[in-house]
């Protein structure tokens, strides 16, 4: 298969051989050599990434290779229909192949990467080479991946999976935080072993997760567990592509819905519900918001505290009736602090606050776990406080737990929520903001330089 004579295809600047193409779409997810998987005996689930070889599995993507003459084949080729063949070969070139090439490709593809590796990307590669050594005897032998995830706002996470032989579902710990947090002089070793403890954690409960998982193919035994996570829509497109979700009138955010998997009583996990797993349940739009908004009311009910409350502990949360009593920002949540922006939604919550102060009121998003309120000329407008927001998520926020920059205003007379901001004015916002950044770093450079002087 190797000889002189057959054919490759040419993706990105890169020479592959196999790869997964989205079904929905066409677009080429990811491309391995012909290497990879001879190293893996040609079974995919061994050189694919774990997240994939299970859309491979369940439909979502097919498997594609690249044939002797230069073809595009799959195992049944009806199976990508032509409009997907035709898509594949829209995105790559065929070229001729010969072994010396592959060889000297090899060694100039090492030694790029060696030379492009940044300090993140060593660090990456330190651990996929190390790892095993600090595993039990039953992972010796395993591959080692280091996969992109992709998580809300489109963020890419990159972390590490480990598959044993025949195993075909890894669990995934992400790497950027050991890479941030540990300082230069902690020893490797210690490194290793805290991933090392904190992979087989997440192990054996993903192992407990996919025997839950068999359980959200029938929607009636996993009714009772869906639940409604309020994202951004413009940051999310990629994310949720393929995904069931509901626009929020008034604002730029969408209601999902995830699955909580328990664990003796405790939420261990949760799933993002997909428009595949949707079609299964055979469900509409509006009863799956409807099911999900009920059982995120009754599961994790509505939380107020003012903000000076957050320095007392052991004082009760308050009613929505004592809101505004006194001056000042409130936070509103769920008692777990978990996606506790979804309260925005719940029936007539708003409303019966807006009636009890007798005002109208701006919602601040602070993260996708919560969101402040201010009472109506309470002493900063709309340009203020968004100022303040994307301040704030800027330099503050996680970027994968930023709500949004907007700031809403709740109308008690109308009883609806609305943008605080027009996107024209935030934009504007935006670029004065960027602006006056700029010109500070400028000012901040002359300084130094007349210091110098």
């Amino acid at each position: 298969m190797t000889g002189a004579g057959r054919k490759m295809g040419l993706y990105q600047g890169r020479i592959f051989w196999s790869g997964s193409v989205s079904l929905v779409d066409g677009r080429i997810e990811e491309p391995h050599t012909l290497q990879e998987a001879q190293a893996a005996d040609f079974h995919h689930t061994f050189y694919f990434s774990p997240e994939q070889a299970l859309k491979i599995d369940d439909g979502e993507c097919g498997f594609f290779w690249i044939s002797e003459d230069g073809e595009v084949e799959a195992e049944w080729r009806e199976s990508l229909g032509r409009d997907i063949i035709g898509s594949i070969k829209e995105q790559i070139t065929v070229i001729e192949w010969m072994e010396s090439m592959g060889n000297k490709a090899d060694e100039n593809e090492q030694e790029r990467e060696r030379e492009d590796m940044t300090g993140f990307e060593k660090f990456q590669q330190k651990i996929k080479d190390g790892i095993l050594d600090y595993l039990p005897e039953e992972y010796q032998g395993a591959m080692v991946d280091i996969v992109h995830v992709q998580k809300n706002n489109d963020q890419d996470k990159v972390g590490m999976a480990i598959r044993k032989d025949g195993q075909t579902v890894a669990a995934t710990v992400y790497l950027e935080r050991y890479y941030a947090e540990f300082p230069e002089w902690v020893s490797e070793q210690t490194i290793f072993k805290t991933l090392a403890e904190e992979y087989l954690e997440a192990q054996a409960e993903l192992s407990q997760i996919e025997a839950m998982a068999d359980a959200v193919k029938d929607y009636d035994s996993v009714r009772s567990n869906i639940r409604i996570q309020v994202v951004n829509r413009e940051t999310n497109q990629e994310s949720l592509r393929h995904c069931p979700k509901k626009e929020i009138e008034g604002t730029d955010l969408l209601a999902v819905f995830r699955v909580m998997f328990y664990n003796q009583g405790r939420e261990c996990a949760s799933a993002l519900i997909t428009d595949a797993v949707m079609e299964k349940w055979d469900t509409d739009l509006d009863s799956l918001y409807e099911t999900a908004l009920k059982n995120t009311v009754d599961q994790a009910p509505a939380q107020i505290n003012s903000m000076m409350s957050m320095l007392f502990e052991g004082e009760e949360p308050l009613e929505p009736g004592e809101v505004f009593r006194e001056e000042g920002l409130y936070i509103l949540s769920n008692p777990q602090k978990n996606n506790g922006a979804a309260v925005i939604l719940y029936p007539g919550l708003l409303q019966s606050i807006a009636e009890a102060a007798q005002s109208s009121f701006y919602i601040l998003p602070s993260s996708i776990h919560e969101v402040l309120l201010m009472k109506e000329g309470n002493g900063m407008d709309a340009k203020e406080l968004q100022s303040m927001v994307m301040e704030i998520n800027q330099n503050e926020v996680a970027p994968q737990e930023v709500l949004s920059n907007q700031v809403y205003f709740y109308d008690g007379k109308e009883q609806k929520i609305s943008l605080a901001l027009s996107p024209e004015e935030t934009r504007e916002l935006a670029g004065n903001m960027e602006m006056a950044s700029a010109g500070h770093g400028k000012m901040t450079e002359s300084m130094e330089e007349e210091m110098e002087r």
